[in-house]
């Protein structure tokens, strides 16, 4: 088959749901498939090139200003009156906004639904998937004019819950997008949403369950063998989304814990939506905290390399499942998985991972809750599960089962 998927890492240019669609992309290259990527990108951080594929970019320097100056909306920090002047002082940055909140329309949709049909009318696409979320990219691909079959890959939902449907007009938005698509990927936690009594039951027959295509070897090497001087290494490797997934009670358990021998890094962005939070835990936490920032791909994957312990932090929602959570398997290394709500859709993974430790937020950083975290981390360094028995674990998240589901999907 010809594939076109398309990739949106305006927002967060190491965003996973790339990664894995990019990984996915490629299995499908090695299966003999013609598979194009066009990614929609920040201007800065150029998307890697994918083996086997053929790569489009289209550059939105303006929108990442935009939510760059505008600090992503996050409550707090800048007075909006302040961000809005320092809008001023960015013109494209400032059309950007103005396209955006009062037209509705983003540039970023507009130019991709553009892309997508000069693409298909010189390549003729069996099939154009859009990956969500971001949505952008969805919604350009539901307006577009092409010959193949349209289909979303949902790896988070558009709207988390029902209150959220009821806002914005963003229900109407989504049975548009639905009413426009010939196939609807999604996870197995929106499948209650598609049956008989859910809010999108009308549209069951469009839709697949994909798994997350995330089970494959470490792809990272520790260059730097552990000392026995060396702390205890517990990492997360991720963002943060307000409301969604936090640091906050990862942060509270570390100082609990009062382990001077150990060290909570955190790799990746989001803090800036938590203004003055991180200055707060430098000086409670000391050098026990380390904050890389946004980091390249490679030093992002040398971190987690160097860890002995891997953090998951988890989501507030329920329908939201972290792909994180099997790259960290992948790893064989041990998990400290912080679960926010006693339903979270990772417990039933984590149960099944021999080298887990799981608290609930609710069990608070009391003495007992501390005395098994500060054994777990003890008895973490140098520890490992073979590949071979984390594949045995989880068959349906290999990139190949994945792939084989899709394209049943878009024959079916």
């Amino acid at each position: 088959m010809k594939l076109l998927f398309i990739l949106d890492t305006v927002d967060y240019p190491t965003g996973v749901n790339a990664q894995l669609a990019r990984r996915l992309a490629a299995s499908l290259a090695r299966q003999g498939h013609t598979i194009h990527l066009l990614e929609l990108w920040d201007g800065h951080t150029a998307p890697p090139e994918t083996e086997g594929c053929t790569l489009f970019r289209l550059s939105f320097a303006d929108e990442q200003m935009m939510n760059t100056v505008l600090e992503h909306g996050a409550a707090g920090g800048t007075p909006v009156p302040k961000r809005l002047a320092k809008l001023c002082l960015h013109p494209a940055a400032a059309a950007a906004a103005v396209r955006m909140i009062a037209f509705k329309r983003p540039r970023r949709q507009a130019a991709c639904q553009r892309e997508i049909e000069r693409l298909d009318r010189t390549h003729h696409y069996h099939a154009v998937i859009a990956v969500a979320a971001p949505y952008y990219a969805a919604f350009a691909l539901a307006d577009a004019v092409i010959g193949g079959k349209k289909a979303a890959w949902q790896m988070d939902p558009y709207t988390a819950n029902q209150q959220a449907r009821q806002n914005s007009g963003a229900l109407e938005r989504e049975l548009h997008l639905y009413d426009c698509m010939d196939r609807l990927f999604i996870t197995r936690l929106m499948q209650p949403d598609y049956k008989e009594d859910g809010p999108f039951a009308a549209y069951a027959d469009k839709t697949q369950v994909l798994e997350f295509p995330c089970l494959v070897p470490a792809s990272f090497v520790d260059d730097q063998p552990r000392r026995l001087s060396d702390p205890v290494r517990c990492v997360f490797a991720g963002n943060f989304y307000p409301g969604v997934r936090t640091p906050h009670f990862a942060l509270k358990l570390f100082e609990a814990l009062n382990l001077p021998d150990a060290q909570l890094i955190f790799v990746g962005g989001g803090w800036e939506q938590f203004p003055g939070l991180a200055d707060q835990w430098r000086q409670a936490l000391g050098d026990r905290l380390v904050l890389t920032g946004q980091l390249p791909p490679h030093r992002a994957r040398a971190r987690m390399a160097q860890a002995d312990v891997l953090l998951n932090l988890g989501n507030s929602v329920a329908n939201q499942l972290p792909s994180k959570i099997f790259e960290y398997f992948g790893s064989g290394k041990p998990v400290l998985n912080l679960a926010r709500i006693p339903d979270d859709p990772a417990l039933a993974y984590f149960e099944r991972y021999p080298l887990a430790c799981t608290v609930l937020e609710s069990e608070g950083t009391g003495p007992e809750v501390c005395e098994r975290v500060r054994r777990f981390m003890h008895d973490a360094p140098g520890k490992s599960l073979p590949f071979e028995q984390v594949e045995a674990l989880f068959p349906q998240n290999i990139p190949e089962a994945v792939a084989k589901a899709l394209l049943q999907g878009l024959n079916g």
